[in-house]
């Protein structure tokens, strides 16, 4: 059982694309073409989001009857892991490691988002891999990406983890949580960020799903008396795989967002 049980039949139900390989299909490379192909626009945000965060609720209250609710006290705590095994080749970590211990005492990382909330092993592994810290209300989650899957499925994964984020906060008190010890549980301001080098993008353009999140978690914000918004985001172009903290610094300083003003 997982708290995100059912989510990725309503993406592909809400996304529309074609049913290519293996389902979720979002997940194909091949969805991501489709959408860059598509100058339709994405419709019925607001309710696709309204779905996902019902499911996650009907899941927990399934857990609770299924005799289980103890979710982790680390979820949403934050954590600087600043170490990497030398054994350790994910260029994805490498990086992640290298931002945090780069750019100071506001980033961290692999903040847990949903472990134990349905089974004593469900969901360890589902972590924001950065999170920034803005202010004491305001925070940008981070999905990072170098070399694996593609923009279309960065993107999902990060809209997740703030479907979670703001599930959490509606019922911490709930589920145990204090604002003291996980502070982002207070956050009135989020924005979802994929961030990846300019070559992770290359070959797509996802304006549309780019508006269509926007659009949706505006409103969706609304009900919940949040901020929330999206975006895509390229390191600078002074990015380099060395990792020198200058080098990161830079590139994390340089970048912008695309496929959005």
């Amino acid at each position: 059982m997982s708290i995100l049980s059912g989510i990725e039949i309503h993406v592909d139900d809400w996304l529309k694309t074609a049913p290519k390989g293996k389902p979720p299909y979002y997940r194909h490379r091949a969805a991501a073409n489709e959408l860059t192909r598509r100058s339709a626009a994405i419709t019925g945000t607001l309710e696709f989001l309204d779905t996902c965060y019902s499911q996650i609720h009907q899941n927990w209250l399934d857990a609770i009857d299924a005799g289980y609710s103890k979710p982790s006290r680390e979820n949403w705590r934050w954590k600087r892991h600043l170490n990497l095994s030398p054994q350790n080749k994910s260029p994805e970590l490498k990086l992640e490691r290298a931002i945090v211990n780069a750019c100071g005492e506001n980033w961290s990382n692999q903040m847990p988002t949903a472990s134990g909330l349905v089974g004593p092993a469900a969901n360890k592994r589902a972590a924001v891999d950065l999170v920034y810290l803005h202010d004491s209300t305001t925070y940008s989650l981070i999905e990072l990406k170098v070399e694996s899957d593609n923009p279309l499925f960065a993107a999902i994964e990060i809209l997740i983890y703030g479907l979670l984020l703001v599930w959490s906060r509606n019922n911490r008190e709930k589920l145990g949580y204090d604002v003291q010890a996980q502070p982002i549980l207070a956050a009135n301001k989020v924005t979802l960020v994929v961030l990846a080098p300019n070559v992770y993008y290359d070959k797509f353009d996802l304006t549309n799903l780019n508006s269509a999140l926007n659009n949706g978690l505006d409103l969706f914000g609304r009900q919940n008396d949040m901020k929330l918004c999206f975006e895509f985001r390229h390191l600078g172009t002074d990015y380099q795989p060395s990792l020198e903290p200058e080098s990161i610094r830079s590139a994390i300083a340089a970048g912008s967002r695309i496929w959005g003003a």
